[in-house]
């Protein structure tokens, strides 16, 4: 068994938040109903430029029972989330001994 396992959520809403670094996704429970942009700033990585309420599936590596994972990507459909993750983080094969 994998340490990191595939995570694709359901349909929800996000915050497409643009930053210095780069994008940055957060659900969108995270910050509150009506949002500044410095309500950003404590959960991003870059300095918060802009931002846009999104629906979508997200999509991420996580190490169940740990803090270890990767960051949130955000895709129109669970088909497109599942790609992304084929495509960069493809799953190993086992071996048999």
């Amino acid at each position: 068994m994998a340490f990191m396992q595939r995570q694709i959520t359901r349909k929800s809403k996000w915050y497409q938040v643009e930053t210095n670094r780069g994008t940055e996704f957060l659900p969108d429970d995270l910050v509150g109903k009506s949002p500044v942009l410095t309500d950003f700033a404590q959960y991003c990585e870059g300095t918060p430029e802009s931002f846009e309420l999104i629906e979508g599936y997200g999509a991420r590596l996580s190490a169940p029972g740990y803090m270890d994972c990767t960051e949130w990507s955000v895709f129109p459909t669970e088909k497109e989330a599942l790609e992304y993750l084929d495509e960069y983080y493809p799953e190993e094969e086992e071996t048999e001994e």
